[in-house]
């Protein structure tokens, strides 16, 4: 009798070490989706320098397993300072695809953007402790990060000796006659902005009334600092046809409109 509750005893042992060995056995591992098979686009970012702006990606899952808790980890040279969340399913005849929303803020505008790269982190595939693996994917984006500058004190003088007086956004003159436009520039950013890096375009909408005209600003402008009152003259065509057109006023960083404001020039019979 002592024998056979030996032999039982053992076999008992024996069935136990074989069901927790299958049990071992049954965790499953999966290989992550490949970063290779994820997709992100975005639009180029224009921004002025610390401020904080939405912006959107599509991520596209181009494999047949899902990936989850997809969110923007990273966006150089930015500090993000938000990020949705979204899971995508894994591609039957199609990739999937969805939007991906973040917010972010800039640096300053002189901030180097060479290596400009958004950064998204997504959950798949199962690992020995049966928890999801975290991957990354990055993608450059261009990136243009503009200095904070507005114009100011804009509009029509009666010449270039009255710069100073109150200005129009509206005016009125004859064919042959040159308008006289006032202006400056204020720099509302933290950054110390050096001459010569802003132009102001002015844009005559009707080319038959006068041709457009530009200027540099010359003069550097640190935290709250502000160009010198500016004037130029847009000669109004002698066989200009009467009428009203739009001049648009623009303050470009590079070809980056940065501000921009309208008056309107009429030419009396």
């Amino acid at each position: 009798m002592t024998e056979l509750v030996r032999k039982m005893i053992l076999a008992i042992s024996i069935l136990a070490m074989l069901l927790v060995s299958g049990c071992a056995d049954t965790v499953q591992t999966a290989d992550p989706v490949s970063p290779d098979n994820v997709f992100v686009s975005t639009n180029p970012v224009v921004i002025k320098e610390f401020q904080e702006q939405d912006i959107s990606l599509t991520v596209t899952n181009n494999d047949t397993q899902a990936i989850e808790s997809v969110t923007v980890s990273g966006f150089i040279p930015f500090t993000v300072t938000g990020t949705g969340s979204v899971n995508i399913a894994g591609k039957e005849t199609t990739a999937q695809s969805s939007v991906l929303n973040a917010k972010i803020t800039a640096p300053a505008f002189n901030t180097d953007v060479n290596d400009s790269a958004v950064t998204i982190s997504y959950l798949s595939g199962m690992d020995e402790e049966s928890k999801q693996i975290t991957k990354t994917k990055s993608v450059p984006v261009d990136v243009t990060i503009m200095p904070d500058v507005q114009l100011q004190f804009l509009g029509f003088v009666e010449n270039m000796d009255s710069l100073r007086t109150t200005t129009s956004e509206t005016w009125e003159l004859k064919k042959g006659e040159n308008a006289t436009i006032s202006f400056s520039v204020k720099n509302h950013g933290q950054s110390t902005i050096p001459a010569g890096l802003l132009t102001v375009v002015f844009d005559v909408d009707n080319e038959l009334i006068a041709d457009d005209a530009s200027m540099d600003i010359n003069e550097s402008m640190a935290r709250s600092g502000t160009s010198y009152t500016k004037g130029i003259q847009i000669p109004v065509k002698s066989d200009a046809p009467n009428g009203e057109t739009d001049i648009y006023v623009k303050l470009m960083y590079g070809d980056n409109v940065v501000d921009e404001q309208t008056l309107i020039l009429t030419v009396k019979l």
